[in-house]
């Protein structure tokens, strides 16, 4: 368990820093290429990694996901608003300060976006979570407020310009958190994660080449040398972080996973620092110090409900010792006729259901 745990932390680290390179780098791409066309390279490039090791490993959950066309088809529309808004969003602000919308303020709607998705199960946040859910939203107002004023590394901005940053890094921030959901609802239904990711992004590619091709100056800052750079940066810094956290997410518990994500908006800007592009704002700075103090103490607050809840789930675990046919923690010995009672073994199944849903709600919330 321990090996488990040490691997999912460094996987989870890995994830925060590629995607804080993805960020910052395609940031500053994206003021010489338009963000369509490193969306199509780097989504048509996921079902070509992805798919052939799906078909290898588990063609048995491939064919589970293609037997449930709406939620594919869901999952795929999902991702493409959130993917494009967010390559848009880099586009027109400071990485930091999207980051911090874009990933904070899925913890705050995912109770209501609960509700659309048939099969995924809420979870009432404590007294405890709620007030600390008050302090991101008001991280994520600051935020909101810096590039309002001008005081990110951008400087000031036309009104439209921000007014459109926003709304992108808000809407992409609520469709990824949908569409995490709902890939949750098939990964609970036995996909793996291979075939989700390559088939979570054909309508990605497939929007980004029809929007390209319907603006004519997207295709003019295409260049022969341009694409195999973007190929590649796309699959070290879009198509691996995706798998990256898949894994990470399997291994390491909730806590350890949403406390390194907690420092990526500060990491993004310390590498913007680095990079030299923009300014280093002190107001971007301090949006990004309050954002990670308060989703690291989420997270640590629960921690405190899970090892409150601990002689619960204790009690489940010993049930489902007896009921198959282990020495209870007493030393006694299960009657035979109780190992072998079909009741028994599907009250066994559905605790442990009980369990598996109780871990998923707690990393979302």
């Amino acid at each position: 368990m321990r090996n488990r745990e040490a691997a999912g932390f460094l996987l989870s680290i890995l994830f925060v820093g590629l995607a804080a390179l993805r960020d910052v780098y395609f940031g500053g791409l994206f003021q010489r290429v338009h963000p369509l066309v490193v969306a199509v390279v780097a989504f048509a490039l996921c079902p070509l990694v992805f798919l052939p090791m799906a078909l290898l490993r588990d063609r048995a959950g491939l064919t589970a996901l293609l037997r449930r066309p709406r939620e594919l088809l869901w999952i795929n529309a999902t991702t493409a608003l959130a993917w494009l808004s967010f390559f848009h969003a880099l586009r027109l602000a400071e990485p930091a300060l999207v980051q911090v919308i874009f990933f904070g303020i899925g913890p705050l709607s995912v109770r209501w976006l609960d509700r659309l998705v048939p099969g995924a199960t809420a979870s009432a946040p404590t007294l405890g979570e709620r007030r600390l859910h008050v302090g991101l939203l008001a991280a994520l107002g600051l935020a909101a407020a810096v590039m309002l004023c001008g005081r990110s590394g951008l400087g000031p901005q036309p009104l439209g310009r921000v007014v459109v940053a926003l709304a992108l890094t808000a809407g992409g921030g609520l469709a990824i958190s949908l569409s995490t959901l709902l890939c949750r609802v098939v990964n609970d239904a036995g996909v793996p994660p291979a075939a989700v990711i390559g088939l979570r992004f054909p309508l990605a590619a497939v929007a980004g080449a029809g929007l390209a091709t319907a603006r004519g100056d997207v295709l003019a800052t295409v260049t022969p040398d341009l694409v195999p750079g973007v190929a590649l940066a796309s699959l070290a810094l879009i198509v691996l972080p995706n798998y990256v956290s898949q894994i990470g997410i399997a291994l390491a518990s909730p806590l350890t996973v949403r406390a390194v994500l907690a420092v990526g908006p500060v990491l993004v800007f310390l590498l913007e620092t680095l990079e030299g592009r923009l300014p280093a704002s002190p107001f971007t700075l301090l949006t990004c110090v309050i954002y990670g103090t308060f989703a690291l103490t989420t997270a640590v607050g629960r921690l405190r409900q899970e090892v409150a809840d601990e002689p619960t789930h204790g009690r489940r675990r010993q049930r489902r010792d007896v009921g198959l046919g282990a020495e209870p923690l007493g030393g006694g010995v299960v009657p035979a006729e109780r190992r072998g009672r079909v009741g028994d073994r599907v009250a066994i199944h559905l605790e442990d259901a009980v369990d598996q849903v109780e871990r998923d709600v707690r990393f979302r919330l």
